[in-house]
């Protein structure tokens, strides 16, 4: 069977992260999920809200479409749910690129976007940040040719914490129109501070706009996302739809997310008092740190690679999980997500430690 693989496919290396967590008693810092779970009452009220076909029957999204399109204030037509950003950038891929067309994307960032890259036979352009940790718009344009079939700008970003306003992400959309390249705003962090652009989706017919259920909403086990863009695209790219776009369970649970918005709202201002905390004792600890501001997320940087491993490993020992493994030049960095305050003091507690 081996003689039927696809020698670019075979070669490919992928990594599972985050294994072997002690989702119980752990403390989850490293996936820039929520943090603490929902309250006893919330999760007993998800539950019991299930109705008994749930299971026996295939699920119905038409329910949730109509919710989030109100929630949103846009049409259905606008909308594509997605198993999560990750199946999004998939579908996008591969309707609308060809072996050889380049794609531009802000990195580092969410690995997928360089995976799927390798996956359809793209060469994958890195736009990076400059020495100032900003995004090098310059660079963009100058990467940006004939071939250049996508531009995809997480924002806000991580680990290293961007964020482009609407009026900075126009001039990039118009530009794009004139090379006929699509633009993808990953919106993944936009409820814990950065601008949308959702309500240019009208002005701009190459603009694609991702959401997820995984980070503000704080449901990251739903796997839950979607896509807004022009009817006309989504009407293409639902055509890659299977025979239902989620299972019920992540159906029901989003649309009871979204019954319930103060739970969102209440989760993003815990970040916000966690991030304060947290910035205030790495300063105090003599760290260098980026993040928190815009996300739910903080980058925190040693001096060596090393340095980033045992502090990993110090931390892992005692059940606390964040995010080392970075390429060059972030090898030397760690990622830490942010939650409530008492949920973030035990980390603080455990690095206060160790760096003394």
């Amino acid at each position: 069977m081996g003689t039927r693989f696809k020698p670019h496919i075979a070669k490919m290396v992928r990594y599972q992260t985050s294994l072997g967590r002690d989702l119980v008693d752990g403390l989850r810092l490293d996936r820039n999920e929520r943090v603490s779970n929902f309250s006893e009452e919330v999760f007993s009220e998800i539950l019991t809200s299930f109705p008994p076909h749930m299971i026996s029957a295939s699920p119905e999204a038409g329910t949730l479409y109509g919710k989030l399109a109100n929630f949103l204030n846009i049409d259905r037509s606008n909308i594509y749910l997605t198993c999560g950003i990750t199946e999004g950038l998939k579908f996008i891929y591969e309707t609308t690129t060809s072996p050889g067309d380049n794609i531009i994307v802000l990195d580092p960032t969410y690995p997928m976007y360089s995976v799927y890259a390798d996956f359809y036979g793209l060469e994958y352009r890195k736009l990076s940040v400059a020495n100032d940790l900003q995004i090098d718009i310059p660079n963009l344009y100058k990467s940006i040719d004939q071939n250049t079939a996508l531009v995809a700008i997480p924002n806000p970003n991580l680990p290293v914490e961007t964020s482009l306003t609407k009026t900075q992400i126009r001039p990039i959309l118009e530009y794009c129109q004139k090379t006929n390249t699509i633009v993808v705003i990953d919106e993944a962090y936009h409820y814990f501070g950065t601008e949308t652009v959702i309500d240019l989706i009208d002005q701009y017919d190459n603009l694609i706009v991702m959401r997820t259920f995984s980070k503000a909403f704080g449901g990251a086990g739903l796997r839950l996302g979607f896509m807004v863009s022009q009817p006309k695209n989504i009407a293409y790219f639902s055509k890659t739809r299977s025979i239902v776009e989620s299972n019920a369970f992540s159906l029901l649970v989003a649309e009871y997310l979204i019954d319930h918005p103060q739970l969102m709202h209440e989760h993003v201002e815990q970040v916000k008092q966690g991030a304060t905390l947290i910035q205030h004792a790495l300063t105090t600890a003599g760290f260098r740190w980026l993040g928190g501001n815009f996300t739910n997320g903080i980058l925190i940087f040693l001096n060596t690679p090393e340095q980033s491993k045992k502090l990993v490993a110090y931390l892992r020992d005692q059940k606390i999980y964040v995010r080392g493994s970075f390429e060059p030049p972030y090898d030397s960095c760690i990622r830490v997500s942010i939650g409530h305050p008492t949920a973030m003091q035990p980390f603080i507690n455990a690095i206060t430690q160790y760096s003394s």
